[in-house]
């Protein structure tokens, strides 16, 4: 057999450090991490929905309000304000919340002046604290959404909101059948008083319109506020004031409109406690 010239053979050291390497294990891709969250946190809880019930001519707009508290065995104990359509309501409930997966849990709700047939149940995705943050109704034949904020344990006055707050949302209408509608607002709170102003959008139609008003608030942080425009039309909502003054959620009880949103505090202008 032909010999390889010296100057072509491979020194003895590489191929040590060949032979070497391939028995060193090859680099492997990390494993991703599992979702990891905290049991779900116990204390009160804010939650704005909105959405649909019904099919067809029996459909519905649905929006409620929740103010909620859980304990560390997971019972819930809430009160709820809600529109059905034109109908307004308010009631109490009582249930539970339990784990079902990585930072998932099922709610199980039930009304108890309302019998037989009054379960719920919805599911929401946790936080890294073990906060809600968001969740889907599984009620039969509703689609529902929830937003949702940690709610202070501090008790509410008059004066919790102070400053000036901002929102935007959309609306409905009646006029025979549900239209849409999208509103801005800007207003000012002192003392339980309140100017601002809206400008409302119906088909691209723009409506500007001062009002006033006055907030109740309850100790417990859930309100009533009574607003009239500049012509004199009153506006009535059920309301959830944050407890660290940080804005509030409304509902409007007034048959012929329905709107639900969330009324920030103006960080630019009023930096205040939970900003």
């Amino acid at each position: 057999m032909p010999s390889v010239p010296a100057g072509l053979r491979t020194p003895v050291w590489l191929a040590l450090l060949a032979s070497t390497a391939l028995l060193l294990p090859l680099p492997g891709r990390a494993a991703p991490k599992k979702a990891s969250c905290p049991p779900p946190a116990a204390g009160r809880h804010v939650v704005l929905e909105r959405g649909w019930r019904g099919q067809g001519a029996d459909q519905q707009p649905l929006a409620r309000l929740r103010q909620e508290h859980w304990t560390v065995d997971g019972r819930i104990e809430g009160t709820v304000f809600e529109r059905r359509g034109q109908a307004f309501r308010q009631f109490r409930t009582t249930g539970t919340v339990r784990p079902i997966g990585p930072c998932r849990v099922r709610l199980e709700r039930t009304t108890p002046e309302a019998g037989p047939g009054s379960r719920y149940e919805a599911e929401a995705v946790l936080d890294a604290a073990g906060r809600p943050r968001y969740s889907l109704s599984q009620a039969a034949g509703s689609t529902l959404t929830g937003i949702w904020r940690h709610q202070g344990d501090a008790a509410c006055t008059d004066s919790t909101l102070t400053g000036t707050v901002l929102s935007q949302q959309q609306g409905l209408s009646w006029d025979g059948a549900w239209r849409p509608n999208a509103v801005v607002q800007r207003e000012t709170w002192t003392e339980g008083a309140v100017q601002g102003v809206a400008l409302s959008s119906y088909a691209g139609e723009i409506e500007a319109a001062s009002y006033s008003g006055t907030i109740e608030v309850n100790a417990d942080c859930l309100a009533t506020v009574v607003q009239r425009d500049s012509q004199g039309v009153p506006y009535n909502y059920r309301a959830i004031v944050m407890a660290d003054g940080s804005g509030y959620l409304y509902l409007q009880e007034d048959p012929n409109d329905l709107t639900i949103g969330w009324l920030e505090r103006d960080a630019g202008t009023d930096p205040g406690p939970g900003w």
